[in-house]
């Protein structure tokens, strides 16, 4: 049985609305927005998890204003789970949430978390170091990828000792989105970038997002108890009435002791977060892609 997969498309992908209001005439959530080949990034994501664990074991998480979106294309794997949100709260309460409901089903699973608004030129090195990552079994695990730029945008991860025994190295510094100069000498001292993919015990993960957001865990604790009760639907939005913002790279692994990098290079790994990002990515050509009609929130609401 392979491991839970927890996609997070929950983010409203503001950054890239200039260029997904352009392709589909309304403003458009990145992850849903299909801007090259075939696929939305959300579908390219879940073939990637599909090359980890079974479908069955594969969950998306969206916010239920973006719900209309990621039913459509989700039709395709029929035994995929959605996750729905009353509203989006950053991915501290987004990856908080689906552990919540791992725990209380599998409570010794091991979890991966993808998130659903990257580029992959080449998916096999990612996949082959989540294979590796099961040697890790008492840290987090992050996926760092070789950095080609000193870019600002994106969390650097600086290596340290070999954890033994694993294709691992300890995360001897982390910093989320660095100013240039922190930059620039993090690019000449080997850092990696952080891709925000990470793997470990669903427990260690929920162990080390308790101790940073203690309430965040109270509430969706309380979740994870009414899983299956009348009263489950209730509890959850509470939860999202009484939680606060947080983000699960900054709030909680900044903060963490005992992380630990997979570095992975050849992938032309991308955060597709701007414009710019796709167009490098796509090596300055036009975007490729059917771009099927989706549907528009406020085209629903007029009917």
């Amino acid at each position: 049985m392979g491991p839970r997969v927890v996609i997070l498309a929950g983010g409203s992908g503001k950054r890239l609305a200039p260029l997904t209001r352009a392709l589909y005439g309304h403003d458009l959530p990145k992850q849903f927005a299909t801007l090259e080949g075939d696929q939305s990034l959300l579908q390219a994501t879940i073939e990637r998890a599909l090359e980890l664990t079974e479908e069955d074991r594969i969950s998306v998480i969206v916010s239920a204003p973006h719900e209309i979106y990621a039913r459509p294309q989700l039709e395709p794997y029929a035994d995929l789970e959605l996750l729905v949100q009353p509203k989006s709260l950053d991915t501290g309460p987004g990856m908080m949430m689906p552990l919540a409901r791992v725990i209380a089903r599998e409570p010794d699973a091991r979890i991966i978390f993808l998130p659903s608004d990257h580029h992959v030129d080449d998916s096999e090195p990612l996949a082959q170091a989540l294979r590796d990552s099961e040697h890790v079994t008492d840290r987090i695990m992050l996926l760092g990828v070789t950095p080609t730029v000193p870019e600002t945008e994106y969390g650097w991860i600086i290596a340290g000792d070999r954890v033994p025994g694993t294709p691992a190295y300890e995360v001897r510094e982390f910093h989320e989105k660095p100013g240039a100069d922190l930059a620039e000498a993090l690019w000449h001292e080997g850092g990696l970038w952080n891709t925000f993919i990470t793997a470990g015990p669903a427990r260690l993960f929920w162990q080390l997002a308790s101790e940073q957001l203690p309430e965040h865990a109270a509430w969706l604790d309380a979740y994870g108890h009414a899983l299956g009760s009348a009263h489950e639907a209730r509890v959850l939005d509470r939860a999202y009435e009484e939680m606060t913002r947080a983000s699960f790279s900054r709030d909680v692994l900044a903060h963490c002791t005992g992380l630990a990098v997979i570095p992975v290079d050849g992938t032309g790994w991308s955060d597709w977060g701007s414009p710019q990002r796709v167009y490098d990515s796509l090596g300055g050509m036009p975007l490729l892609g059917s771009h099927p009609p989706t549907p528009n929130p406020r085209a629903v609401n007029r009917r």
